[in-house]
């Protein structure tokens, strides 16, 4: 399915969770032998006291039980099943969260991400000459998202293509989008239209996680 289709069938789903505080940030349209409409949810602020807080099981049910009804008349999914029956189901995004809007992007500043264009860039879009003399066919970009910057997505490039540990996924009760420690690395502009593809990078801090006792 083509990233157009999807993003027309999430702009027509969105509307139906919305005002029960929930948004699909993502979506897979299986139409093998089996066919399943899988969305993924997150919700629409997941800000809750200043703690960040994560989609759960009841969170799932709440809207499939939403869907329920309006997805039987819903003529954007029955086109993508071709009329077909199909199962419905309902997921949190991970910790590899998608990242599709400008808002995504500022609402996760100070994480590690991972982008992929769907062609090299130009110096001018990069809005970094020296960079783009290096990288001329780079594609793929790990670093540190700064927010954005008009319709593009600011980045600090991580040199190496590791991602700090100090900017692990946070802990449950942590503050959300709390800022990081900074990437040295060069800074580069990403357009939006270009990204095919973005997820915040999964990073696990294995200095804090405790040791296993040898008998």
């Amino acid at each position: 399915m083509s990233l157009s289709t999807t993003e027309t069938l999430i702009q027509s789903l969105n509307p139906l969770i919305q005002p029960l505080g929930y948004e699909v940030v993502h979506l897979e349209v299986q139409n093998n032998r089996q066919k399943i409409l899988r969305l993924f949810i997150d919700r629409v602020e997941n800000e809750k006291d200043g703690q960040a807080e994560a989609i759960g099981i009841e969170d799932c049910v709440k809207v499939t039980k939403a869907l329920d009804e309006p997805l039987e008349k819903h003529t954007e999914v029955d086109q993508a099943f071709g009329g077909a029956p199909y199962e419905l189901e309902v997921s949190s995004p991970g910790v590899d969260r998608p990242l599709r809007t400008l808002r995504d992007f500022d609402r996760f500043r100070g994480r590690q991400i991972r982008v992929h264009t769907f062609r090299p860039l130009s110096a001018e879009e990069l809005a970094n000459a020296d960079y783009q003399t290096k990288n001329p066919k780079q594609k793929n970009f790990l670093g540190l998202l700064e927010g954005t910057e008009g319709q593009s997505v600011v980045l600090t490039v991580n040199l190496t293509g590791s991602v700090a540990a100090s900017n692990a996924v946070p802990k449950k009760g942590s503050k959300k989008g709390s800022p990081t420690k900074s990437v040295e690395g060069p800074r580069v502009l990403l357009p939006l239209p270009l990204i095919s593809k973005a997820n915040l990078e999964p990073v696990f801090d294995l200095d804090s996680m405790p040791l296993e006792e040898s008998e």
